[in-house]
């Protein structure tokens, strides 16, 4: 019974160790590829620079960016509406495709 119960010590420890030892490998493996400047591993290291660092979205230089692509965006959904003339969900009201809220109720339409 307790030479079992040994054995199941060892594998039990060992799997752990072996777990543990994994683990710290791919952590030092994920900051050694972070730190290339290679620009191989981009995306690895924009992931790790947005959990630890200010998100690339919320950088100084990517405001203006942003603005240009929400701009660009909002052009072509606009274009993309076509005209309509319809009874407003909630109050019946007439409402068309230029309303983003309903005279009436307002209501949120687009």
């Amino acid at each position: 019974m307790t030479m079992s119960i040994n054995w199941f010590s060892v594998g039990a420890t060992s799997l752990v160790l072996l777990l543990t030892f994994g683990l710290l490998g791919a952590m030092f493996l994920i900051i050694k590829l972070s730190s290339d400047d290679s620009g191989k591993y981009n995306a690895l290291k924009d992931m790790v620079e947005t959990l630890f660092e200010t998100p690339a979205h919320l950088r100084p230089g990517a405001a203006a960016k942003n603005d240009d692509n929400n701009k660009e965006a909002a052009a072509q959904s606009a274009a993309a509406l076509e005209p309509f003339v319809e009874a407003c969900p909630a109050c019946g009201d007439t409402v068309t495709e230029a309303h983003k809220e309903c005279p009436t109720c307002g209501l949120r339409l687009q």
